[in-house]
């Protein structure tokens, strides 16, 4: 073992500086004494080198890692023990394993678990940035790996720099291959990761003056892609949950419809009514939100058994939506469900506060019911009310009290599109009609650079359904009767001048708007985020399939499995077939070949080299072993070692000339003091002389 192994100066600033660079992008993650104490274990390993410190001691070491690891607990005790503790333990033995380094395979342990950290950080990030931060860490940690097993002859910054490169270019193609054919059997990372209340949009309840916060978010929900031409703006409902129970100030759902209804369906053969008109197919890309529902278009039937749809046509997943996630769906504008609507579902469309002090509200529903002639001439009755009487739609709406309808609608009359959906069902279910909350977003920004739709978070909404006799559930959106113009051209149309827009949005994204050139750049880096998302973070099995399809035909995965498996096969038979003549003199350089026929000899008479013996420790034991021929051997080994490993200056042919004749004559010795000992032994190397 190499106990007194120094590592040379260069490899350990390599190795210094990819730790340094892995354990960068979680600046921002990780606790602030973890990085400080990763940068006191380089400053310590430096001082070591420079033999201004000594290795720490075994007391050092304990006191080091029995303060770090109640530290790391007390961090994270109320995540429990999750991936970010992990993390922190495994960098805190990393950039500890630094202060212990004395063997080579020391270093070697370090620069792989570097390599390990890089991987780790696709699990928390999969943007581009991410991804060329990863690939600036991979060619610095194998430039650290080729600077440790250079002799220091070659050993520069030039030279590292240009091999590493080299090799990290050299392993692109095949990573592209094995990338796109590699059947996958699951997403690349699947961990779920903690996300901010920032992100995650929509909630399960509403209160007036919530989803007005959403405004204050410029924030990506999610980007849809449709197959053919996008539906109109004012047609963009993204429908999330239903909110069917009003306890007085909030509105949520009722219960789990999907564990009281059960059944799901997935195609319009299959609806509780009748879908018209032609579908329209879209492919959804969602940021993680932390929650179990996924958002689509009105009556979007499935095509992916990941997500599932409850009584409601609200769309759920099995599990927390905690990385980017990619999902197919088909929807159809022109429909009629519940055609008959079953009693559970009426009452709770019908639903109202048992302590109701909304009692002007009802007054007026009552008033504008007896002067309607049906239930359908109700319904624009109210949504007239709301068109006529001085509603005003704004971002920043006041408080309410806890007659919450009856401030709203006599006295505050400014409200955001919460406040208007939730009085509007509120002044139908007091008449006996059903009806109930819708949540989601409505709209979106097109980005003509890829032919998609970025749907914000600020483009939150919610509206109302209302079941009508012969139509099933019916859309009705009261915001679009204050102003029109937040359903027909977006919400930035309405609150493009007021305080509190997108304010958390950083540098606001309305100046990138008003500056054509910027707003192009902004569109296009943003097209090329969301290429990547669908094309690499997003490409799972079917994608694969499909593409795979598209190039070889029906029978591509058979093809593709076939092709690889024997690729493979003949990549390990090649491979075997070269590392078994690797061995072989005759792959050997002349000069090689030459000193291992002197070594050959050798063993004929007496003084075999031994496997793991360098060319100088061989030459040291035969010169104590046989005195006779020290200086002769000293000569050959010193003018072989210049050969072979010196600088290219130094490899003259002169200086070959004499390398030649000195062996010659130094075997010439050795076997002829072999034959007068009587050794008949003959080497390889001299019977092909």
């Amino acid at each position: 073992m190499d106990i007194n192994y120094q590592i040379p100066s260069l490899a350990l600033l390599w190795v210094l500086a990819a730790l340094l660079l892995v354990i960068l992008p979680g600046a921002l993650r990780l606790p602030p004494w973890i990085l400080l104490m990763a940068l006191a274990c380089m400053s310590w390993r430096l001082l070591i080198f420079q033999g201004r410190v000594s290795y720490p001691g075994i007391l050092v070491k304990m006191v080091i890692v029995f303060t770090a690891l109640p530290l790391t607990v007390l961090q994270y005790r109320a995540q429990g023990v999750g991936l970010d503790a992990a993390v922190c333990l495994l960098i805190l033995g990393v950039v500890f394993k630094l202060l212990e380094m004395q063997h080579k395979r020391d270093i070697v342990i370090v620069i792989i678990l570097a390599y390990v950290l890089i991987m780790i950080g696709f699990i928390y990030s999969q943007t581009i940035p991410a991804g060329l931060h990863a690939l600036l860490s991979v060619m610095v940690t194998t430039g650290a790996l080729v600077a440790l097993n250079r002799d220091n002859a070659r050993n520069n910054f030039a030279d590292t720099s240009l091999l590493a490169v080299q090799l990290v270019l050299q392993s692109i193609p095949l990573t592209l291959i094995l990338f796109v054919l590699v059947p996958r059997i699951g997403p690349l990372w699947t961990m779920p990761l903690p996300v901010s209340s920032t992100k995650t949009g929509v909630t399960d309840e509403m209160t007036p003056g919530d989803i007005s916060s959403l405004g204050r978010s410029g924030e990506l929900a999610f980007r849809v892609s449709f197959e053919g031409e996008a539906p109109s703006h004012e047609r963009l409902y993204w429908r999330g949950l239903v909110l069917d129970f009003f306890d007085g100030q909030t509105w949520r759902r009722a219960g789990n419809t999907l564990l009281d209804y059960g059944m799901i369906r997935r195609y319009p053969s299959e609806f509780r009514g009748v879908a018209l008109g032609e579908p329209m197919d879209y492919d959804v890309i969602l940021e993680p939100t932390q929650q179990t529902w996924v958002y689509g278009m009105q009556l979007a039937a499935v095509a992916s058994g990941d997500i599932v749809q409850d009584r409601n046509y609200s769309l759920h997943t099995a599990k927390p939506i905690t990385q980017r996630m990619r999902y197919q769906l088909r929807s159809w504008s022109d429909y009629q469900v519940d055609l008959q609507l079953p009693g559970a579902l009426r009452a709770r469309a019908l639903q109202l506060p048992q302590n109701d002090s909304n009692t002007r509200s009802a007054a007026l529903a009552q008033e504008l019911r007896a002067a309607s002639s049906d239930e359908r001439d109700y319904v624009n009755r109210v949504m007239r009310h709301f068109r006529e009487q001085p509603f005003y739609y704004t971002l920043s709406p006041p408080l309410l009290g806890e007659s919450s309808i009856d401030d709203f609608l006599f006295e505050t009359r400014e409200g955001f599109c919460g406040h208007y959906a939730g009085s509007f069902v509120y002044l139908l279910r007091a008449v006996g009609i059903p009806a109930r909350v819708v949540v989601g977003y409505q709209g979106g920004e097109y980005n003509p650079f890829e032919n998609y739709t970025m749907v914000y978070q600020y483009n939150a909404h919610a509206w109302a359904e209302v079941w009508l006799e012969g139509e099933g559930w019916v859309r009705f959106d009261p915001t679009g009767a204050v102003a029109p113009e937040r359903i027909s051209q977006g919400v930035e149309a309405v609150f493009a001048d007021q305080p509190g827009f997108m304010e958390d949005a950083g540098f606001s994204m309305m100046r990138f708007r008003d500056t054509q050139w910027l707003n192009t750049l902004r569109l296009r880096l943003d097209a090329i985020d969301y290429a990547w998302n669908r094309w690499v973070v997003s490409y799972d099995e079917d994608l694969q399939l499909a593409f795979l399809e598209e190039m070889f035909g029906e029978n591509a995965r058979s093809y593709v499995v076939l092709a690889l498996s024997t690729s493979t096969a003949l990549i390990f038979t090649v491979a075997a077939y070269f590392l078994l003549r690797g061995g072989r003199g005759q792959r050997r350089d002349p000069m090689t070949r030459s000193f291992l026929a002197l070594a050959a000899d050798l063993e004929a008479s007496g003084l075999p080299r031994r496997k793991s013996e360098a060319p100088m420790d061989y030459c040291a034991r035969v010169s104590i072993e046989r005195p006779e021929l020290a200086s002769a051997m000293q000569t050959v080994t010193r003018m072989y070692v210049q050969l072979c490993y010196a600088t290219p200056e130094a490899d003259s042919e002169q200086l070959r000339r004499e390398f030649t004749l000195a062996l010659q004559a130094l075997r010439r010795r050795v076997l002829s003091r072999a034959r007068r000992a009587g050794l008949v032994a003959v080497s390889t190397f001299s019977r092909q002389r």
